[in-house]
C-alpha cells in the first residue's frame, strides 16, 4: 500500500508535502506558486516570470544543467489559478533538487538581457501557437474576453504580444516579490526517499527563503449574463468559418457537483460527433463539436467558475445563427431525454477514470498534484478522489447541466474567411499631351 502524503509548514510560510513511493528509484519536485494568468498584472506576466524562472537561478549559475547531467528532467506551466515548476531526478539527487528551488526563490535572474530574450521567446511561441494559425485564439483569448466582465476572467493570460514590451525587470520583480512569497507557495516531493531525510533536506535549504506578506486576492464572482453577446472576426488565412459559443460554469468551490456535471456534458457532446438531427445527412452544416470546461482545456485544475465553451467548424456559407440553434438543438436533447444519456455516460466516466489515473502514473504527476489538490482544492487527495465522484454523479445532473445551457444567453464569436480585398481600380494610360 501506497504510504500516505505528509505535510508541514516552514517557519517562512512555505507549505511542504512529502509522498514517498519507496522503490521507485527516482523523486520529483514540483514548486506550485498560487498565482496564475488569473491574477497577474498585465496580460502574460505570470506566463513570462515562469519563462525567466524556468533554468531556476542566476543565468551565472544555471543549475537546471546539473539536472539533465544526472539524466532528470524540468518543465514548468502556468494555468489559471497557479504557476508550477517540476523536476524529475535520480533517487539520490533529492538534494540538488531543493537547492535549485532555493535558488529560484531566492535569486532570480531578473535582469535586462535575459527578461529581453524571454519575451522574445514569448511572443514567438505566441504567434506559432495562436496567431498564425486559422482561427487561433478563439477560446483561448477572444470568447472570454466576450463572455466575462472581470479583467480576471477575460483577458489573455497566455500574453499579448503588446502589453509584453512594457514587462521589464523591475516590474517583474514587484510581481516576483509579491506572488513568489514563501506563504503563497507548496512544494510537493514524491518519489524513493526516507521521509525524515526529505524533512531535513527541505529545512536546510528552503526555511532560510526570507518571509513576505502573501497576496491576499478576494473572490469576485461574475454576474449572470442577462443578454446574449456577439461578435464576429474576420481571419486572413482560413477557408471555412469556426463557431465558439461560451456560457459562464458553475463554481467548483461552491457547486462542485455543477461542475464536474458540466466536465460529463463537454465530453458527452464531443462523443455525439455532427448529428444534431437539425438537417439530413448531406447536408451537415457543422463538424464536431469540441467542448471544454475551462478554456485551457483542464476543468480539475481550476479554483473558481470559468468558463464552458463549444467551438466547431462549419462552411462559411453558413449564418452563425444556425450554427448555434445545431448546438442547443442537442443540448435540449441530452436535457429532455431524447438522447439516451446511461451507456455513453458509463463510458465516458470510464475514460475519464483511466485518464485520471494515468495523470498519476509519474512521480511528477504526483508531485503536481498534490499541490494542485491542497493549494486550488484543500484536499491534496483531490485527484485520487475524481473518479469515484464522477461514477456517483447522477446522470440528471448532466441533463441539467445541459437544460440550463440550452436556455440561458451565451456569448459567440464566430471566425470567418475575410471578403477578398476589392481588385484595384484599371487606369488608362493617358499619351501626353492629350486630353480625356
Amino acid at each position: 500500500m501506497t504510504p500516505q502524503p505528509t505535510g508541514l509548514v516552514l517557519g517562512n510560510g512555505l507549505s511542504v508535502l512529502l509522498q514517498p513511493l519507496p522503490g521507485c528509484q527516482v523523486v520529483a519536485t514540483c514548486l506550485h506558486v498560487a498565482t496564475g494568468f488569473r491574477n497577474e498584472p498585465v496580460a502574460g506576466a505570470a506566463h513570462l516570470l515562469e519563462h525567466v524562472l524556468a533554468q531556476g537561478a542566476s543565468s551565472s549559475r544555471p543549475l537546471t544543467d546539473a539536472i539533465a547531467a544526472t539524466g532528470g528532467t524540468t518543465n514548468a506551466r502556468t494555468a489559471a489559478d497557479y504557476t508550477q515548476y517540476t523536476a524529475i531526478l535520480p533517487a539520490g539527487a533529492l538534494d540538488l533538487g531543493l537547492r535549485i528551488e532555493h535558488d529560484r526563490l531566492t535569486d532570480p535572474d531578473l535582469g535586462l538581457p535575459h527578461v529581453t530574450a524571454q519575451i522574445a521567446v514569448v511572443q514567438a511561441e505566441i504567434r506559432r501557437n495562436m496567431l498564425q494559425r486559422p482561427h487561433g485564439g478563439l477560446v483561448l483569448f477572444d470568447l472570454p474576453a466576450l463572455l466575462h466582465d472581470h479583467w480576471h476572467n477575460r483577458h489573455n493570460g497566455y500574453g499579448d504580444i503588446d502589453a509584453l514590451e512594457d514587462l521589464g525587470p523591475d516590474e517583474l520583480g514587484r510581481f516576483f516579490q509579491e506572488s513568489y512569497a514563501p506563504g503563497n507557495i507548496h512544494l510537493a516531493l514524491a518519489g524513493d526517499f526516507d521521509p525524515a531525510h526529505a524533512r531535513d533536506l527541505v529545512e536546510q535549504h528552503l526555511a532560510s527563503v526570507p518571509p513576505r506578506t502573501a497576496p491576499h486576492r478576494p473572490h469576485t464572482p461574475e454576474a449572470p449574463l442577462t443578454a446574449p453577446r456577439r461578435a464576429l472576426r474576420d481571419e486572413q488565412i482560413a477557408r471555412t468559418a469556426r463557431t465558439a459559443i461560451g456560457f459562464r460554469t458553475p463554481d467548483p468551490a461552491t457547486a462542485p457537483h455543477a461542475h464536474l456535471a458540466g466536465v460529463l456534458l463537454g465530453e458527452l457532446l464531443e462523443s455525439l460527433g455532427t448529428d444534431c438531427a437539425c438537417h439530413p445527412g448531406t447536408r451537415r452544416t457543422w463538424g464536431a463539436f469540441k467542448a471544454r470546461a475551462h478554456r485551457t482545456g483542464n476543468p480539475f485544475d481550476v479554483a473558481r467558475d470559468a468558463l464552458f465553451a463549444v467551438d466547431f467548424p462549419h462552411p462559411a456559407d453558413t449564418g452563425p445563427d444556425e450554427a448555434e440553434h445545431c448546438l442547443r438543438t442537442v443540448l435540449t436533447g441530452i436535457a429532455d431525454g431524447s438522447v439516451r444519456l446511461t451507456g455513453p455516460l458509463a463510458r465516458i466516466r470510464r475514460q475519464l477514470a483511466l485518464a485520471l489515473h494515468a495523470e498519476l502514473d509519474s512521480v511528477a504527476g504526483q508531485a503536481s498534484w498534490l499541490c494542485v489538490g491542497a493549494a486550488v482544492h484543500r484536499d491534496p487527495l483531490y485527484l485520487a478522489a475524481l473518479p469515484n465522484a464522477l461514477l456517483k454523479l447522477p446522470d440528471t445532473e448532466v441533463a441539467a447541466a445541459a437544460a440550463r445551457y440550452a436556455a440561458a444567453p451565451a456569448a459567440r464569436i464566430t471566425s470567418r474567411p475575410a471578403p477578398p480585398a476589392p481588385a484595384p481600380t484599371a487606369v488608362t494610360a493617358v499619351p501626353t499631351g492629350a486630353t480625356r
